[in-house]
């Protein structure tokens, strides 16, 4: 399960608990991205966060009166599978991050059609999500990040 959520200042929205069988092995983790003040199942939090939630219990998420909240909720079981990481690049092995840095340095994964091939922006550039429409969303980086 994967939601993004924008709750305005003052609103909430409840997180049902989970309707199956089990909630064995099940993850449920929300990931508050925006946003001053929130609380999450009555816990004051500040700034930007993630918090690992109890599927088998409801959870409310609001916003307080500092303003909106954008969250992503991720639920999920693991899946058993060995996993493996090298700087951006994660596989299930070593020989995956090996053909993913080859594919990376034939193709830059079909193309890079910036003139830098910089691993980051200037620091003055606010957070910005570019779409496929065209339509640029920008913000301005929080001053403290958690």
């Amino acid at each position: 399960m994967v939601l993004t959520l924008k709750i305005p200042a003052k609103g909430s929205w409840t997180l049902p608990a989970h309707a199956g069988a089990s909630v064995s092995g099940l993850n449920r983790n929300i990931y508050i991205h925006t946003g001053k003040k929130s609380k999450i199942g009555g816990q004051v939090i500040h700034g930007q966060k993630r918090l690992k939630l109890h599927p088998e219990v409801d959870t409310e998420i609001a916003a307080t009166e500092d303003g909106p909240i954008e969250v992503l909720v991720l639920q999920g079981r693991d899946i058993g599978e060995p996993v493996v990481q090298h700087g951006p690049f994660v596989g299930n092995s070593r020989e995956d991050i090996s053909k993913a840095f080859r594919d990376y340095q034939a193709t830059g994964f079909g193309g890079w059609p910036w003139k830098s091939d910089a691993l980051a922006h200037d620091r003055e550039r606010p957070r910005f999500a570019k779409y496929a429409s065209g339509e640029e969303d920008e913000r301005p980086m929080p001053a403290v990040c958690a």
